[in-house]
Parts: C-alpha cells; sequence; structure tokens
C-alpha cells in the first residue's frame, strides 16, 4: 500500500509538534515549579536548606518501570511507588491520580521546603525532587516495614511495652528537633500512627509533611487555616480558633501515646480517649493490653500521667517539647488500661498514664512542650530498676 507523501509529511511534522510541546511543558514546569520553591524556601529558611537532588521525570519513570508494578500504597493525595536509582532502593511520592491545582502544588512543595530544613535520624529523608512535571514529585528514602497503624490494626501480637516506649521515645525527638531545630518552629500538624514508619531495624520515623508550617519567629499563636479534615489526633483548640502553636503537635503527639498503650486506632475506636480520661479522673485507670505484663507500676504511672497532660483541651496547659519537666505523682494508684501492662512497674505506669492525658488537655497552654514530653519519656523508660 503506497502511502501519499503529503501526508506522511504532515503526520511527522505533527509528531515533531508534540514533542516540542512536551519538552516546552517540561520547561515551563520546571521554571516555575522552581520559582515557586525558592520563593518559599526564601520565606521560611532564608534560603538555607540541605542540598537535595534534582531527577529528571525520565529518571523517575525508569526508576519505577513507568509506575507500572511497584505501588507502595496510595492515600488521598498521594501515591508512593518503590523505585530502583542506580541501584538505591528508593519511595517516589507522586500525586494521587490525576488531581492538578493550586492546592496539590503547595501540598508537595511544602514538604520539599519542609524536609530540606530538617536533618534527624527519626525524621523520613528527602532526597530530592522532580520540577518537570505538574506537581512536583518526590524521592524519599525506602523504608521497608510499614506504618504504626498498619501494625496495630494487622498485628496479632502487639509490640512489647518496651518496644512501645521506645517508638514514643523516638517520634517525641523527632518533634522535639522540629520545634527548635531553628528560630523558626516547624509544626507538623499530621502527627499520628499512620505517619509513623518503620525502617529494617524498626526504627521508627515521622513522614508526610504536606501539612506543615514554618512559623516565622515571634509569630507563634498567629491564626493559620485548619488543613485537611478535621479528625480525631487534631487539637481541638486549634480547629476552634485556627491559632497555631508547637502546642497543636503534643496533642496529636498525645493521642498516640494512648494508641501505643492501648494498641488501638483512635480513628477507628475514638471511645478509648473519654474512656481513657474518665479513668484518669476516677484514679482507676486500668490498661487493656497484655504487653504491660512486668512493667513497673511506676513507669505506667509517669507514662499515663504524660499523656493526659500531652491531651489538655488548652495549648497553655499542655507541656512543652523544649523546658525540661518532670512529673511528680501524687497518687500512684493509678493502674494502666491495658493487660500487657501487668507486671510493668507501678511508678512507671502511672506516669506514662499522666503524661498522656497532660498531652491531650484541651487547652494548649495546660499542655507540656515536646521536648518536656521527650524529656519526660527518657526519665519513664529508665524508672525500669
Amino acid at each position: 500500500m503506497e502511502i501519499d507523501k503529503e501526508f506522511w509529511l504532515v503526520c511527522v511534522d505533527q509528531g515533531i509538534m508534540k514533542m516540542e510541546r512536551k519538552f516546552v511543558a517540561k520547561d515551563e514546569y520546571f521554571i516555575r515549579n522552581g520559582a515557586l520553591l525558592l520563593e518559599k524556601q526564601v520565606a521560611s529558611s532564608e534560603g538555607k536548606g540541605i542540598p537535595i537532588k534534582i531527577f529528571s521525570a525520565e529518571e523517575l519513570n525508569k526508576a519505577t518501570n513507568n509506575y507500572d508494578t511497584s505501588l507502595i500504597h496510595s492515600r488521598i493525595l498521594s501515591t508512593v511507588y518503590k523505585g530502583n536509582l542506580d541501584g538505591q532502593i528508593v519511595a517516589i511520592k507522586t500525586p494521587e491520580g490525576l488531581l492538578v491545582s493550586n492546592y496539590m502544588l503547595d501540598f508537595f512543595l511544602n514538604q520539599v521546603v519542609t524536609q530540606i530544613q530538617i536533618n534527624h535520624k527519626h525524621v523520613v529523608k528527602l532526597l530530592g525532587c522532580c520540577l518537570e512535571t505538574k506537581i512536583p514529585i518526590l524521592v524519599q528514602e525506602f523504608i521497608p516495614n510499614g506504618s504504626l497503624s498498619n501494625h496495630i490494626m494487622r498485628s496479632s501480637v502487639p509490640f512489647s511495652w518496651s518496644d512501645r516506649l521506645r517508638i514514643a521515645n523516638e517520634i517525641a525527638g523527632a518533634v522535639a528537633y522540629l520545634h527548635c531545630v531553628n528560630s523558626n518552629p516547624i509544626i507538623h500538624r499530621d502527627i499520628r500512627s499512620n505517619n509513623i514508619l518503620f525502617d529494617e531495624n524498626y526504627v521508627a520515623k515521622l513522614s508526610n509533611f504536606g501539612f506543615s508550617v514554618v512559623i516565622p519567629s515571634g509569630k507563634i499563636g498567629t491564626e493559620f487555616k485548619v488543613e485537611g479534615n478535621p479528625n480525631t489526633y487534631m487539637d481541638p483548640e486549634y480547629i476552634e480558633t485556627s491559632r497555631l502553636s508547637e502546642k497543636c503537635d503534643v496533642y496529636s503527639f498525645g493521642m498516640m501515646l494512648l494508641e501505643l498503650m492501648y494498641w488501638k486506632l483512635i480513628e477507628i475506636e475514638p471511645s478509648i480517649v473519654d474512656h481513657f480520661i474518665a479513668r484518669i479522673e476516677d484514679g482507676s485507670c486500668q490498661m487493656l493490653d497484655e504487653s504491660f505484663v512486668g512493667v513497673e507500676q511506676a513507669q505506667r504511672q509517669e507514662y499515663t500521667t504524660l499523656a493526659s497532660k500531652c491531651i489538655k483541651y488548652k495549648g497553655e496547659e499542655r507541656p512543652t517539647m523544649i523546658d525540661h519537666f518532670i512529673a511528680r505523682i501524687e497518687d500512684g494508684s493509678c493502674q494502666m488500661l491495658d493487660e500487657s501492662f501487668v507486671g510493668v512497674e507501678q511508678a512507671q505506669r502511672q506516669e506514662y498514664t499522666t503524661l498522656a492525658s497532660k498531652c491531650i488537655k484541651y487547652k494548649g497552654e495546660e499542655r507540656p512542650t515536646m521536648i518536656e514530653v521527650a524529656k519526660e519519656l527518657r526519665r519513664i523508660r529508665g524508672i525500669i530498676s
């Protein structure tokens, strides 16, 4: 069959034009995204940051076999693929589906701007990004052993109390670091069990900085729009007032302490918060989980005390993560809510309970800071004789 020469030339021209438009679009996205990234970086950290690599779209296509079979997991706003870049296994985070909007653009750029300011062993490391796509694509270290929420939902045998206390200490240290890494505190705003990942040695790492805010010096307590859907992990005082401070993270961390304590997910069983508060108030806190068998009562008590401080309603009543905080327990009779605390030192159980109750206070001012929480958890962990 003879092909018309003129028709063939038209097809070639159209193909060349499509390729040219594709390259022009890539260049336009690169310039636009790069400019926005620089603008945000200057605003949040005066242009300072940890160097990262800029990858091409072609490199990431090759690394993921054209995003075909290496899906790790999918969320509302993002999909994460397992990729291989020059022999290194990485996680490649892309926008979910075909969602393209200024909101999504800001969500992904925000993660880059925030994470280039962070260098901590308990925070998932950003290796680089691609700016040639409509929405930037992130390249992060690969964390193989899933999230805390997955383990709580699927584990037939809960983690030991010792491991849970270690996880709490590791994440407390990471959040405390965010709050004092420089003169502009970083507020994570999305601390929850599905954002706590485990590496090959089950070391805990904090992830997902899409909703994070870098607060300019002297602007603590400034109003910031509540991002995402309000949920049980979110500081109720912040939802009500839009005033953001480090105490918002303290509240969310307190909720995570309760999940570690009960080995249940608050988003699935929100009643455990009311159950915990009621037991704190009547002094009869009994734990629910067998892994607390053998844990010193003092350690259990200190843990619950710290948790209770973190979840106070008013931020001003929560401990900070910065100043030194040592809780003194007047009533050492508080028992944990979980059978896994059986055998745990009474003092440790009491302190854990008290800390959890402080973290979930309604008022942020009544909650401790994250550095106070981190120090308190280290102290509680050391109670074991």
